[in-house]
């Protein structure tokens, strides 16, 4: 990797509990999503840019009876993104985080299994220049 380059990294990592007990899942799916809320900060601290598949746990909390997906549409939603990216960063194993890691070998993406082996370029991406547009038509 070029080393002042920025990269999209993709954060995979466990969300859904693996417990029968209902009652404690949304906690445990909430710890996760902070565990990768935490990790994509310091990915930003780094200069680059996470994307970060657990921030649907918001949209999830959100939807109103009938409008709830299978586990393959959220599976589906997360890949879509992950061929976006040029890294992944693998916090911890769990189904969609293996397959992901799965994924990202077979496509020769650069793999990272701590935010300590992630290239810092910061310094970089505070010399670049934001793109910033004169005008923005907005459409409603």
């Amino acid at each position: 990797m070029e080393k002042s380059k920025r990269l999209a990294i993709y954060v995979a990592g466990p969300y859904t509990p693996q417990t029968n007990d209902i009652h404690d899942a949304a906690r445990i799916a909430n710890i996760n999503t902070e565990n990768a809320i935490r990790a994509g900060i310091e990915v930003l601290k780094k200069g680059h840019f996470p994307y970060i598949p657990h921030l649907s746990h918001y949209v999830h909390l959100r939807m109103k009876d009938g409008e709830a997906l299978p586990k393959e549409a959220w599976y589906s939603l997360d890949m879509t993104w992950l061929a976006k990216c040029d890294a992944l960063l693998y916090l911890a194993p769990s189904f969609g985080a293996d397959a992901e890691l799965k994924w990202a070998k077979e496509h020769g993406m650069e793999i990272f299994l701590r935010t300590e082996d992630i290239p810092d370029v910061s310094e970089t991406a505070t010399k670049e220049k934001a793109h910033h547009p004169q005008k923005v038509q907005i459409r409603r």
